[in-house]
């Protein structure tokens, strides 16, 4: 009976194998939903990429136009300019005019207070110089006359000539408006492309991690299965070492039964013999061989082998490293964070791309994440800066240190390694730290708010 418990064990082991591949392959059927979140993020993400780079070539285009407007609005200043100083030279010339006039009255006045032109003729000694002075008097009308005229010409191209310049000037004020307006709506719709973006990237990672845990998870399953099938392998052998041997026994047994039957008729044939011939003593005593045989062969029938057949199932290993993000100051005072503002030197923008943590001039900067160093030195407007690169893939900056930074381009960090001193070098209105994270280098930036903690 104990043997065939072995072999009933050795052989419900072999069931065990079942549920390893049915894991499998619900593993598989994991991995393979992974695999299509994963394809559809790169799907949009390609998706929004396309209608980024339209919004793109939007802008480029928008750009050029500016640039075309401002520059017939710098052309259009010229001819104001040149305008303004022909007006100028209108008006002087007006004046002039209207001061060579009141001279000429003058002096018809004092030269003839009360006569005509008539009594000027009959003054005159002579007829020739009577015609003198009356050419001279018409020469003299017909040039007024034409000074006039031509003043009120001159007035009449003043006139024009700022009415047209007030009209040229107000299209391209008009045009320009509208063009900075559509700059305005192409860069918020980038701004959200890129919040998308950075947010499918994120999603990316995820779903790529959980793929790789479940590819990790399904070749561990693998390998605990092979290892199971060893195991039941070697359980089937010894079932089958164990059935061989108890068929042996069992034949053996059966034949040792078989002479036992024997040897006992015999014994009970010589016994009916002894009551004949009054030899029982004898024939019981030569008997007694016999009878220890059969005691030597139920204890012999009772004999078993028992060979322990458990076996340590190994069991899958696991784990699960988490790799925060830490804060870049000691002292966490936070004076603008992510998002629209109003720019406080008129030259950065409204669109504030990090979070300013304020302190001290000095105050120590540490990395938030280990990384390699892409960029480290000193900008116009970031003043002393640098930029980590993730093995994530994430960029963090850090701008406006006091002196340049104590890291170089290339070098590797570790998390919260000192990197410089807080400052106000660059675009800065005061000793701040402006710490950025985006998913590209200069682009993709996102609000490092969440992942602070702050």
């Amino acid at each position: 009976m104990k043997k065939l418990e072995k072999l009933i064990v050795a052989s419900s082991l072999m069931w065990i194998g079942f549920p390893l591949v049915a894991n499998a392959e619900d593993v598989d059927r994991q991995i393979q939903q992974q695999t299509q979140r994963i394809n559809e993020i790169k799907g949009e993400s390609a998706s929004i990429e396309a209608f980024k780079q339209k919004t793109e070539a939007e802008i480029q285009q928008l750009e050029s136009e500016m640039d075309s407007i401002l520059a017939s609005k710098a052309s259009t200043e010229q001819k104001v300019n040149k305008i303004a100083v022909e007006i100028k030279e209108l008006e002087e010339k007006i004046a002039k005019r209207k001061e060579t006039l009141a001279n000429q009255a003058r002096d018809i006045q004092v030269s003839e207070p009360s006569n005509a032109m008539m009594t000027t003729l009959l003054d005159a000694d002579s007829l020739g110089e009577a015609i003198q002075r009356a050419i001279a008097s018409v020469t003299i009308m017909n040039a007024s006359n034409s000074i006039v005229e031509q003043q009120q010409k001159d007035i009449e191209t003043s006139i024009k000539l700022e009415k047209e310049l007030e009209e040229k000037l107000s299209e391209i004020e008009t045009h320009a408006s509208e063009l900075q307006q559509k700059q305005e709506e192409l860069a918020d719709v980038r701004l959200n492309q890129d919040v998308a973006l950075a947010d499918l990237r994120l999603s990316l990672n995820q779903e790529e991690s959980k793929k790789s845990d479940l590819e990790a998870e399904k070749a561990a399953a693998k390998k605990k299965r092979e290892e199971t099938l060893k195991q039941l392998a070697a359980e089937k052998a010894l079932a089958a070492e164990a059935k061989k041997q108890a068929q042996a026994e069992a034949k053996k047994t059966q034949e040792q039964a078989k002479k036992q039957v024997a040897a006992e008729a015999a014994v009970s044939q010589e016994k009916e013999s002894a009551k004949e011939t009054g030899t029982e003593a004898t024939t019981y005593a030569n008997a007694s061989t016999p009878i220890n045989e059969e005691t030597n062969i139920e204890e012999t029938s009772k004999k078993e082998t028992n060979q322990d057949t458990d076996q340590e199932t190994p069991e899958l290993a696991s784990g699960n490293q988490t790799s925060g993000w830490s804060l870049p100051v000691d002292s966490v005072h936070i004076s603008s964070r992510f998002g629209y503002r109003t720019d406080p030197t008129g030259s950065s923008g409204n669109q504030h791309n990090g979070i300013d943590f304020t302190g001290s001039s000095g105050t120590p900067i540490y990395a938030i994440q280990g990384g390699k160093v892409v960029e480290a030195g000193y900008g116009p407007s970031t003043g002393n800066y640098v930029i980590i690169k993730h093995p994530n893939g994430i960029y963090s900056y850090y701008m406006h240190f006091n002196a340049l930074p104590a890291v170089s381009s290339g070098q590797s960090v570790t998390a919260r390694q000192y990197l410089g001193g807080m400052g106000t070098t660059g675009n800065s209105t005061g000793v701040h730290l402006h710490l950025g994270m985006a998913t590209g280098l200069w682009s993709g930036f996102f609000d490092p708010a969440s992942e602070l903690g702050l």
